[in-house]
């Protein structure tokens, strides 16, 4: 019996060992050109629960959407790439669907390939995106390119989505409140899924209000996002406040409806005179209004994607809080008939068409708004044409009207 249950022993023993060399032949090595090796446990050793992300960490490593390595660590400091962040979209969707693209640098063997597949095939990851065939695995995801992955995967998930991106691509109203949008050095592919990004609150500026388009997101950061996409893919595009301001932009130029109280009369909206020359009754020119920009600013503190943009709590436009009163943003065209001061314009006018108020100087300077200076100076000569924004005001439950040279207006009030 002794030697019986030995032999028993030994050959269980034998049966182990071949399980863990097993084991070890297919867990991955983590480096650059492969996954990391998954680890089941929730809690990493250089993920302390004083790490500003520790609770996202632990609820996507809980879920099995991004794994830690073998030697127990998480890297939360270390970029995410493609090939990492197509499985961990992949691990959220669950999907069997697949496409039969070839890449030049994914073998079928490569371990994201079923995840790249799967991408291909939901719409989160577009073939026209990558040139020369290559999909460059181990290269860092860009925000950008984060913002384009995430936003199709919502439209995935609901096609309004989808209107959306469409609404803000082919629109010359579109207005995305980041510097980057007047200063360049964002792809205006990237501008719609960047709205879309910042509409739903997936991803957001930094405290210098830039996008960064082409900077990179870290292991920590991606666990934050994939918390906030999975909530949002419960939701629909109407459930955003910002997102809903973004489009009627887009739709309309104006964000009017969606951040105030007015609603639009039978006389029309601000689509009506968008573009068409209002004369000034002193003759100083013809203005156009390109855009009609609001910020809710009836109460103690500004509301709206666009605040950032235009308002600044600091400077003297706080003393328009809590009185009742919207800030109203225009973008103008205006070619003046002589030399002229932005103050002398103004007095030609409508009160709701006209301003000489200017956008406050560090927002001008953080978003590179083109704006005149407000000084006497005539600032506007003969003969040019210039495009620039001046700051407003609408007072809530009063009539906001004015009209352009041809008789069309946009006539705002709020329902009694």
């Amino acid at each position: 019996m002794l030697h019986k249950k030995s032999s028993n022993n030994n050959l269980m023993i034998k049966a182990l060992a071949a399980s863990v060399m097993t084991a070890a032949i297919v867990i991955p090595v983590a480096n650059e050109n492969v996954q990391a090796a998954p680890v089941t446990k929730s809690t990493f050793k250089d993920v302390p629960k004083s790490h500003w992300a520790y609770e996202s960490i632990k609820q996507v490593a809980e879920k099995g959407l991004v794994t830690g390595y073998e030697d127990g660590t998480y890297k939360p400091a270390a970029q995410v790439t493609r090939a990492e962040f197509a499985t961990f979209l992949a691990r959220v969707f669950n999907s069997n669907e697949r496409a039969t693209v070839s890449f030049n640098d994914i073998s079928d063997t490569h371990w994201a390939n079923e995840a790249i597949q799967e991408g291909l095939a939901l719409g989160f990851i577009k073939l026209e995106d990558y040139s020369k065939n290559k999909f460059e695995p181990n290269k860092p995801m860009t925000r950008g390119e984060m913002s384009r992955w995430l936003a199709s995967g919502l439209a995935h998930e609901n096609a309004d989505y989808g209107k959306a991106i469409e609404e803000m691509a082919n629109s010359s109203l579109t207005l995305i409140p980041i510097p980057e949008f007047y200063k360049g050095g964002v792809n205006k592919k990237d501008l719609p899924y960047i709205g879309v990004a910042l509409g739903t609150g997936l991803l957001s500026g930094y405290e210098d209000f830039t996008f960064k388009p082409n900077g990179n997101t870290t292991r920590a950061e991606v666990a934050t996002i994939l918390i906030r996409f999975m909530e949002t893919m419960k939701k629909a595009p109407s459930d955003f406040i910002g997102l809903q301001e973004l489009r009627e932009v887009a739709s309309t130029g104006t964000n009017i409806l969606t951040i105030s109280n007015f609603k639009k009369s039978k006389y029309g909206g601000y689509e009506d005179v968008l573009g068409k020359p209002h004369t000034y009754l002193n003759k100083t020119g013809v203005a156009t209004i390109e855009r009609a920009i609001f910020v809710d600013t009836t109460g103690s503190k500004p509301k709206g994607i666009f605040k950032d943009m235009f308002f600044n709590e600091q400077s003297n436009d706080k003393a328009i809080l809590n009185k009742g009163i919207y800030a109203v943003y225009y973008e103008y065209t205006f070619k003046p008939s002589r030399d002229v001061s932005i103050t002398s314009i103004s007095n030609g006018s409508d009160m709701n068409f006209a301003s000489n108020l200017v956008v406050d100087k560090s927002k001008v300077a953080q978003f590179h708004l083109t704006s005149p200076t407000g000084s006497s100076k005539n600032e506007f000569l003969k003969g040019e044409t210039y495009r620039y924004w001046a700051y407003n005001a609408a007072v809530s439950g009063e009539k906001l009207r004015s009209s352009t040279d041809d008789g069309s207006m946009f006539y705002y009030e709020v329902p009694k």
